[in-house]
């Protein structure tokens, strides 16, 4: 059972980098698009936000049943790793709710107001991707 909730673990991961990823190449692909086109991409763009955030939900969920059923019920210490991991995944999930926050508050088609979010994404992502390979160096023992 333990190896399930790893791989589901770090599958959950491996979809928030992606998704950060889709996030970013649909915002680079919605600037100067206005009209019809545009406001389908944003729409997108939310739908993806909205499936970034259940799986970032998941991440915790599972991240912490993980630690949980290795760590808690044993008198193993936890991996200096993990709290690395930790912190990557707390980066992650802030990153992530500043760019829902600043993409609910900038009007459609405004350049600063995208070049924030992209910002952001580019925080998830990155986060997202030093968090998976953390995950597997601290959970490998």
């Amino acid at each position: 059972m333990h190896e399930i909730l790893r791989m589901a673990h770090l599958i959950a991961i491996a979809m928030a980098t992606g998704m950060a990823m889709s996030h970013y190449v649909m915002l680079r692909a919605s600037a100067g698009n206005d009209g019809e086109g545009g406001r389908a991409l944003a729409l997108a763009r939310r739908t993806l936000g909205d499936f970034t955030t259940m799986i970032i939900v998941f991440v915790w969920i599972t991240g912490l049943t993980l630690l949980w059923s290795q760590f808690g019920q044993s008198d193993r210490e936890v991996a200096a790793w993990f709290y690395a991991k930790l912190l990557f995944v707390g980066i992650l999930t802030a990153a992530h709710i500043m760019q829902r926050v600043t993409a609910a508050r900038v009007p459609a088609g405004q350049r600063e107001g995208r070049q924030k979010i992209e910002g952001w994404v580019s925080i998830v992502w990155l986060s997202a991707l030093i968090a998976i390979c953390l995950a597997v160096v601290s959970f490998s023992s």
